[in-house]
């Protein structure tokens, strides 16, 4: 996760800072096969935080098992299989 050079104890630019936080927000994921995160930021300022999964009040797949993993469907098929959706629309779902 190092970004930048610790030992010039530089900061991090803010598209380091952003990506930084995002990857921390991934590690909240609920889906077993990816852990995705996703900030939207407005003049540099976190509007709202999100992580791919199911949407809040769902099954995790975590929790229940993923459809797509049991039946070993490829990575990039059979999306309509999935309960979970991308850290940019739960991010956005926050938002709103």
């Amino acid at each position: 996760m190092d970004n930048f050079d610790n030992s010039s104890k530089s900061r991090p630019t803010w598209d380091e800072y952003f990506f930084m936080i995002a990857e921390q927000v991934a590690l909240r994921s609920t889906c077993k096969r990816r852990q995705v995160g996703a900030i939207l930021v407005k003049k540099k300022r976190i509007l709202a935080t999100g992580y791919n999964g199911s949407p809040s009040g769902l099954a995790h797949c975590i929790d229940i098992g993923c459809l797509r993993e049991e039946r070993n469907i490829e990575s990039g098929e059979r999306h309509e299989l999935c309960r979970g959706l991308h850290a940019e629309q739960n991010a956005v779902m926050k938002f709103l």
